[in-house]
């Protein structure tokens, strides 16, 4: 769906169809925003030209959909749930703001002080129609991924404690690099883009292939804060004042990292593992595990209702069919989530559903503060997902967006000692403390069944190539109908 594709007819025909119909087609990019009467951005609505084309606005409401190859007289619509469908035809699509007004719901009122269905009659037919309404294997997904990453820091401290070998004028040169790292965490917002467009294969819940068309990286490697930068620009402070030639043993506390160590050559490594499709591959695949209404979902508010105490709060429509709108909350402590979920009438389909974590719940953690002078603890994770039917009845997601904060403490002493003369070492205390912050979006292009045949054929590249323009250029996605970047992606450049 990113590109517009041209069925393979004749060339007779298609010189003929191209000369009656050259007047009638339009080929434009069109930018735009949704919004409520009140000026208030509608996230996540809908806008589509005929079937299979189409993307959504993001969370400040804007939008961008290519209009090549389809007439003036082609429908386009703007749709979201709670909200009234906006219409017309392609020659009046342009560039602008489109408002959408809220439905009128008189049927509410009535629906919920004379409803048939009790909300655990609801959720039972939602998890009795799953096979029904979702397709989880041999499916080609068309994808466009966006991962966002920072680290906010709140305390940070390199020291060199002790150091044979160094005169002060050199310990004072190595102080004053690390005290740069230190500023640079705690004061420096700089965020890293991962954007790639690609098709992401599924065989079944074990097998999948991502084939990767085009993928950019926005990173400003003077400025970030990602892991992967920090971690090189601390071997580039070492290096710098460490004998390159000498090889070294490395200690932590009593724990013997390595005995081999030298800080000549690059960091290939590292650039391997960034390049690797591996990485790429589980920011789509993830958050669709994540989604898929299977063991390791996180929607268990939907697959383990006795964990949960729901409430029919209201009903809405999407178009013309009746949506449940259905809160939730823990009913007991082994339940993680609050939110909402939205639920097609028709076929009980969860069509919305948007959650995060309860007042004192936490994810992942480990705490061996004492013992290691580490401690890992995921203080929120909020998601959202919305889901469409196609063609073949299926409902497939449309949009996944996941946002984890996770806190980190790392109070290590760290000792490098040279192995030709072992008198010769430098020790120092590394402290850093703060909230990793990532936030992964995955918008599903277009959909389509394979066969086991068609998945084995699948190639999958394991290196990744990435275009690293130094300024967000929206030019980059032209050819694609992806989501619209947030303003402060767009202010994105790298500074000299």
């Amino acid at each position: 769906m990113s590109k517009t594709s041209t069925p393979k007819f004749t060339l007779a025909f298609l010189l003929i169809t191209g000369i009656l119909s050259i007047q009638n087609i339009t080929a434009q990019n069109v930018s735009g925003r949704v919004l409520t009467k009140e000026n208030n951005p509608i996230s996540f609505a809908t806008i589509q030209i005929g079937e299979h084309h189409g993307t959504i606005s993001n969370e400040e409401g804007n939008f961008s959909l290519g209009t090549t190859g389809f007439k003036p007289k082609d429908s386009v619509y703007i749709s979201c749930l709670g909200y009234e469908k906006l219409g017309m035809v392609v020659e009046e699509f342009t560039s602008k703001d489109y408002f959408l007004k809220e439905q009128v719901n008189e049927l509410s009122e009535v629906f919920l002080t004379n409803r048939k269905l009790s909300v655990d009659s609801i959720l039972y037919y939602v998890n009795h129609n799953l096979s029904k309404n979702y397709k989880t294997e041999l499916v080609d997904y068309e994808v466009f991924s966006r991962k966002t990453e920072f680290i906010q820091g709140k305390d940070v401290n390199f020291e060199i404690d002790k150091s044979t070998g160094f005169s002060r004028k050199q310990l004072k040169a190595f102080n004053q690099d690390f005290n740069q790292l230190e500023s640079a965490l705690l004061n420096n917002k700089s965020k890293q883009y991962t954007d790639f467009v690609g098709h992401l294969n599924i065989q079944d819940e074990k097998a999948s292939k991502l084939e990767v068309e085009k993928a950019v990286r926005l990173l400003d490697k003077n400025n970030s804060q990602s892991l992967e930068v920090l971690a090189d620009k601390g071997k580039e402070i070492i290096s710098k004042h460490l004998d390159k030639d000498k090889v070294y043993t490395i200690k932590t506390g009593l724990l013997k990292i390595s005995d081999s160590v030298t800080l000549s050559g690059g960091n290939d490594k590292m650039q391997d593992t960034i390049n690797s499709i591996g990485i790429l591959k589980s920011n789509v695949k993830s958050p669709l595990e994540h989604h898929g209404f299977k063991n390791n979902s996180n929607l268990n508010f939907v697959l383990e209702t006795k964990l949960y105490k729901y409430t029919l709060e209201d009903i809405t429509f999407l178009g013309n069919e009746m949506v449940y709108v259905i809160s939730f909350i823990p009913r007991r402590s082994s339940a993680d989530y609050q939110g909402t979920l939205y639920i097609s009438n028709e076929t009980f389909a969860v069509l919305k559903a948007d959650y995060n974590f309860y007042k004192g719940r936490v994810g992942e953690k480990f705490n061996l503060k004492l013992l290691l002078g580490i401690k890992f603890v995921e203080q929120n994770h909020q998601g959202s997902v919305i889901y469409q039917q196609d063609a073949d009845g299926f409902y497939y997601p449309k949009y996944i967006s996941e946002q984890t904060d996770s806190y980190f403490y790392i109070s290590r002493p760290f000792k490098f000692i040279e192995n030709d003369n072992r008198r010769n070492k430098v020790a120092f205390e590394f402290k850093v403390e703060g909230v990793f912050k990532e936030r992964s979006e995955v918008l599903i292009l277009s959909q389509k069944p394979i066969t086991a045949a068609q998945y084995v054929e699948t190639v999958e590249r394991k290196h990744v190539d990435y275009e690293t323009p130094k300024q967000y250029d929206p030019s980059i996605w032209a050819d694609y109908n992806v989501l619209e970047p947030l303003n402060e992606m767009k202010s994105f450049k790298v500074e000299e």
